[in-house]
């Protein structure tokens, strides 16, 4: 029998070459690869997801994950295709960063996610014009176009889009759009019919579209996650205690922080800049897809300071961000 508990936890853990071998012994043992697209890698990939969603794990974590799946996905897709498998997922998502934009990581995060439950995806890159987006609807006949812009100078493309396939035989696909400049406001005055304020909520509002899943709740932007207070478990600390920290790097620009001592852990996503400079830097040297881009993330030293995690982790927060300005 087939862990896929195991297989569910080495997709959280990352554990890329651990969930490949796991998926080759399940097909070995007779199992059927929709079984173990749907028990182990996408059931593997929801709770990321669902983790995700509620700041338990961020972005770099979040793709860590991904590539495991894909590992795991590497080894079915032949068979997936072979027996037709793709009239089973959860629906096609066409995606894409629109004209003048060269910016791709919260794309590709989406379309990971979206894959990992359970969608066939076709990714079109950046830069793309309405003409191309109409080609390859054509070709690849989506239920979904997704959208993505990090430029504000560019985000009024999408509804040039929009309006391309404001035409008869196309009103079935759903228009979705997501990316630091868009809101809500905004997707509802080009005409969109959802908006994404990260990857989880645009898989969410995927889901929604392809009647496999609730309407989503009004999306907000993450935001960083202090705690409000010290934890209750703060106060049977001793005076003096400390707590150990790690700062998440993507080459040397920080991404994460991270604080934790024997009551509690704090993770802590930093603001939208450091974002911005890691993809500008990432499109600069061309490590922007892929296994390409997180093998450039690492872990700093493990420190420690005095405070509760919570405390320890603003702290340094507040120092990464006074450096960065």
């Amino acid at each position: 029998m087939p862990d896929y508990a195991l297989m569910n936890q080495c997709i959280y853990e990352g554990k890329a070459k651990e969930v490949e071998q796991l998926t080759q012994a399940a097909l070995a043992e007779g199992r059927t690869a929709q079984e173990i697209l749907s028990d182990g890698l996408i059931a593997g990939m929801s709770v990321v997801g669902e983790d995700f969603k509620y700041n338990v794990l961020y972005v770099p974590e979040v793709l860590i994950a991904a590539r495991a799946m894909k590992a795991g996905m590497g080894v079915l897709k032949p068979l997936l295709s072979a027996k037709g498998a793709v009239d089973s997922s959860s629906g096609r998502l066409l995606m894409g960063t629109v004209r003048g934009d060269l910016h791709d990581i919260g794309k590709n995060l989406v379309c990971m996610m979206a894959e990992g439950a359970g969608f066939t995806v076709k990714d079109l890159g950046v830069d793309q014009s309405v003409e191309k987006f109409e080609a390859a609807t054509a070709e690849f006949n989506p239920d979904i176009i997704g959208m993505s812009a990090l430029l504000t100078t560019t985000m009024t493309y999408m509804k040039v889009v929009i309006d391309g396939f404001d035409k008869p035989g196309r009103d079935h696909i759903k228009m979705a759009i997501g990316g630091a400049p868009i809101s809500q406001m905004f997707a509802d005055e080009i005409g969109a019919d959802g908006y994404g304020a990260d990857a989880s909520s645009a898989v969410d509002l995927f889901l929604w579209f392809v009647g496999k899943g609730p309407q989503p709740k009004a999306a907000v932007k993450r935001g960083v996650a202090i705690p409000a207070s010290i934890p209750p478990t703060a106060l049977v600390r001793p005076p003096g205690s400390k707590a150990k920290y790690q700062i998440l790097y993507w080459q040397d620009i920080p991404s994460e922080v991270k604080a934790w001592d024997d009551f509690d852990e704090v993770k802590v996503s930093l603001p939208h800049i450091f974002a911005e400079r890691i993809d500008a830097q990432a499109q600069r040297l061309g490590l922007a897809k892929g296994d390409a881009y997180m093998a450039e993330l690492r872990w700093g030293p493990e420190l420690e300071r005095i405070g509760a995690p919570g405390e320890v982790a603003a702290t340094v927060l507040a120092e990464l961000e006074s450096a960065a300005y």
